[in-house]
Formats: C-alpha cells, structure tokens, sequence
C-alpha cells in the first residue's frame, strides 16, 4: 500500500510537470514570445536547480525525504496558481522558476526513497520510471486538451487539484515509511570529488544529455507542430506517444541490461535518439511523426533510469541525496544552457534546424561518452570513499 502511494505521488507530480511544459510553450507563442524568448522560458526551468541542486541533495540527507517532497509539493502549487492569476509572460518566467526547483525537491526524494526500499534496485527503479513515463503520456494530452477547450486558466486549475492530492499522501504516510538514513558525521568531502569515478562521470553526461533533449522536443516541437498546421490536442497526442514508448521500454529494462549490459543498452538508446530527431524535421504528415515520436520514445526512455540506478549503485547510502543532487545539477546545467543556444538557431535558421543539431550532437556524444559496460555492473559503495 505504502509503495503505491509513493508511486500515486510520482504520477501526479509527473503530470503537472509534463503537462504544462509544451502548455507554457504555447501560451507563451500565442502571446507573440519570439523563439529565443521560448528558449529562455524552457531554461529558466533549469535555472535555479543548477545552482541549488546539490544543496537541496544535502538537505535531503539531513532532513528527511518526507518534509522535502512537502515543501516541493507546496512549491509546485505556488509556481501553478501565479498563472491564473497573472496570465502573461512574466508570470510563465516565475511558474517555470519555481516549478524548476520544486519538482527538484520531490524527485530526489522519490529518487532515494524507491532506491532504497527492499528488493531489487533494477525493478524498483524501473518501476518507478514507468509510473514517471505514463505521468509524460497523461500529461500533454490531458492538459494540451483542457488548454484547447478551455483556456490556460482551467489547465492550471488541474494542475492545483493534483497537486492538492499530492500534499495529502505526503501527509497521510508515516514518517517511518519513508525510510530516512541518517547521515554520517565523518566529513566526506567535495561533492565534485565523486566525478573521479570516469564511469559515473560519463553516466551523468548521457543523462544531462538525454533530459536536455526530451525537453528540447517537448519545448520545439508544438512550435513545428503549429508552423506545420498541427492542432494542440494533436500536438499534445504526439508527444505522449513518446511517453507510451518510454513505458513500453522501462517494462523491459531489466531483461535488456540482463542480456546486453548496461553500457550496450546506452549506447543503442542514443543512437535511435539521434536517428528520430534528425527525422523530424523531414516530414509533416501526421503518422509518420506519430511513427518517430514512438521511436524517439524508445531512444530517451531509457537514459534517465539506467543512469539513475547506476549513480545509486556507487555511492554509499548516506550520500544518495547528495549523489542525485550532483546528477540532476549536470542534467540542469545542460537544460538551462541548451534552450539559449538553440532558441537563437531556431530564430535565424527556422524551428526544424534545432532538431537536425540536437540529433548531431547525440549522435557525436554517443562516443565520447560510451560507458564499459562490465564496469557498470555489479558496482556498490566501496566505488567510492
């Protein structure tokens, strides 16, 4: 019962999180926003937890996961009902700022709480990504739909009836379910320090790359999506399709790296990654970007897991938060940086050129950072002092 609620809390803010991503974005275009201007929305997401990620990791260690994801979980409100009240562009600045560091707080401490519950890590992590995929499938298409039918308001009202929910399971669950480490007193060092290990280091390159490009597609493509003539519900429908692949593949996590190795597994996700984004930009018809959006799916559904399970897998408990503070630092320096860089090829060379350069450079990281598959295995603490 109690993992059910942990993973009832995962949907509903995986919901609101995803759901109103390509919502800002359209909003924001309907209001005359230039694509740099897009760009700097989708980046100040990532702007506050890439200073205060590792903190915030800290604190997790220190407090506790269930007074962490409360206060996110009020901070997402916040962030939800500025909107209604304020629908302009300024307003979506300070909802993307504060949902950005907000969501950081709930996500590592589900992160380390399913991380740490008994079983195996693999299926539990694997578990827990699915819930997250099916929470990027309801997301869009609920809110993209409540949007074109009624209006910005009314899609941030879903968001705060969720979000409510989710402040009740947090509050209902004991504190002893979510199973608090104590931290050590012995001084552990630089978090930086942890970057030693060239596996790890690699691991949370693929993931900053990986999140970076998700939310690259989510941000860009209703722009093309519109541009070609798409509607929002459809737009909306065909980014999901990405979350339905991203479930599909997460079922099968475990028995891929089972019989190809984490690193193998990496490796063929980046590629199709890349094939998919260098195919967008080729075709308008309907189906056939139904098609990539499902391909492109499986590429990226697996990135965030793997690399999640193997920064767990060698890094002492005590440290977890502090682990997964560093990691999603890496992976929101990359998705703060990212938007500016591309909003601005995307204003001089046109939306579909940003999805041709996203493709190069997966494709170009997929050897640079190509992890030893046998030494992604079987690693624990001792990895690392």
């Amino acid at each position: 019962m109690q993992l059910l609620m942990f993973l009832g809390i995962q949907l509903f803010v995986s919901i609101v999180l995803q759901g109103t991503k390509p919502i800002v974005s359209l909003y924001a275009d309907s209001l005359g926003a230039s694509a740099v201007e897009i760009g700097i929305l989708v980046s100040a997401y990532a702007f506050l937890p890439m200073l205060l990620a590792i903190k915030i990791g800290k604190v997790l260690d220190r407090i506790g996961a269930k007074k962490l994801t409360l206060y996110g979980a009020i901070g997402m409100l916040i962030a939800v009902i500025v909107p209604i009240y304020v629908p302009n562009y300024y307003a979506l600045v300070f909802t993307q700022l504060v949902i950005g560091c907000s969501v950081i707080c709930c996500l590592i401490s589900m992160q380390k709480t399913i991380g740490n519950l008994p079983g195996n890590r693999d299926k539990l992590i694997a578990l827990f990504s699915l819930i997250g995929a099916m929470g990027e499938f309801i997301g869009p298409v609920q809110m993209s739909f409540i949007y074109e039918h009624l209006g910005i308001k009314e899609t941030f009202g879903m968001s705060i009836i969720l979000l409510l929910f989710v402040i009740l399971m947090v509050l209902v669950l004991p504190k002893t379910s979510w199973r608090k480490i104590e931290n050590s007193t012995t001084s552990h060092g630089s978090t930086f320090a942890l970057l030693a290990n060239m596996n790890l280091r690699k691991a949370m390159i693929i993931s900053g790359l990986v999140l970076s490009s998700k939310d690259l597609f989510v941000a860009y493509f209703p722009i093309y999506g519109t541009d070609i003539g798409l509607r929002p519900s459809t737009i909306g429908l065909i980014i999901s399709v990405t979350a339905v692949s991203a479930m599909v593949v997460r079922i099968l996590q475990f028995p891929l790296v089972n019989r190809f190795g984490r690193g193998r597994v990496l490796t063929g996700t980046l590629l199709l990654s890349a094939i998919c984004f260098l195919l967008i930009p080729l075709f308008s018809k309907i189906y056939i970007l139904f098609l990539i959006s499902a391909l492109l799916g499986l590429g990226l559904g697996l990135g965030q897991p793997l690399s999640l399970v193997f920064a767990l897998n060698v890094s002492k408990t005590e440290r977890h938060g502090e682990v997964l503070g560093l990691r999603l630092t890496i992976n929101r320096v990359s998705q703060f940086t990212a938007p500016f860089a591309f909003g601005g090829v995307g204003m001089i060379a046109g939306v579909g050129t940003i999805f041709y350069i996203i493709g190069s450079v997966i494709f170009m990281g997929m050897f640079f950072t190509k992890i030893n598959g046998e030494a992604t295995e079987g690693l624990d603490e001792k990895n690392i002092s």
